[in-house]
């Protein structure tokens, strides 16, 4: 038995897949005290037939950003707690070092406690957030962990840090890239971010059935790049590729290289003309 007392909170928004809960059943038994479903009114009766942990978010079918605001609200504005933000389609996986390789091994339930209990600690110590990095990414020169990187499909927050600049972020802004454009926020008021590889997760494929794939399509995906490279031209740079597979075959989809890195330099190139102004 884990002793999960005041350790960092799990919170899984989730829609129109509550029969499909893949990060839920991954989760060690252990630690579902800590761990909460967000789900819309609509959902809130059969939410708590599977889960007793229900938090729900303030309307139906408000999108992914609206619902990450009232999480990010609630959690670090109201309890001002560590959490942790994961997408409801998550398998986790540690990378083990193999001479100068790393080899994929499923997520132990000791090694989970551990990625949770290290995370905590991560946060505690003044960390505003940061993610487990996604299998999509060659771990090589990521091992365990980097910093300064992208962050998508989870995301884990120091709630009394957040608390202090959340009314200083557009949450909303960018629907279809909220992660990237948050993340970009952060970095450019200074606040750096750490990415596992120690530990990664595997998503399920995009445009599976329920969450955002109920109204995200190639049009929507390709505004919600436009928008982010208007907010941030001098970090994202975008980039057309036409797709070979799946439901947007044949179609242009818009990609975007983000200088992560440079974002968060630029916060302390800001930082010291301050100082010596």
């Amino acid at each position: 038995m884990w002793n999960i007392t005041n350790m960092i909170d799990i919170v899984i928004p989730t829609f129109k897949r509550l029969n499909s809960q893949i990060t839920l059943s991954n989760i060690p038994k252990d630690f579902l005290d800590n761990v909460t479903l967000a789900v819309q009114p609509q959902e809130e009766l059969q939410a708590k037939k599977i889960h007793h942990k229900i938090f729900v978010v303030s309307g139906d079918n408000i999108g992914v950003a609206n619902t990450i605001r009232d999480i990010t609200y609630e959690f670090g504005v109201n309890r001002k707690c560590n959490f942790w933000i994961m997408d409801d389609d998550l398998s986790f996986l540690q990378n083990i070092p193999i001479g100068d390789k790393l080899k994929k091994e499923s997520l132990t339930e000791k090694s989970f406690f551990d990625m949770i209990t290290e995370t905590d600690k991560w946060l505690s110590e003044g960390l505003v957030h940061g993610a487990i990095g996604t299998t999509w990414n060659n771990p090589l020169g990521k091992y365990p962990y980097i910093e300064n990187s992208r962050i998508m499909t989870n995301k884990f927050y120091n709630g009394v840090k957040l608390s202090q600049v959340w009314n200083e972020i557009d949450w909303t802004g960018c629907c279809g890239a909220e992660d990237f454009y948050v993340n970009l926020q952060l970095l450019t008021k200074g606040m750096s971010n750490k990415v596992w590889y120690k530990y990664v997760v595997a998503p399920s494929d995009t445009n599976t059935e329920g969450g955002c794939s109920e109204y995200r399509d190639i049009e929507y995906h390709n505004k919600s790049m436009r928008d982010l490279h208007s907010k941030f031209p001098q970090y994202v740079i975008l980039k057309e590729k036409k797709q070979k597979s799946g439901p947007w075959k044949n179609m242009t989809k818009l990609s975007a290289t983000i200088s992560w890195k440079k974002a968060y330099q630029s916060s302390q190139i800001n930082t010291l003309e301050k100082f010596f102004s």
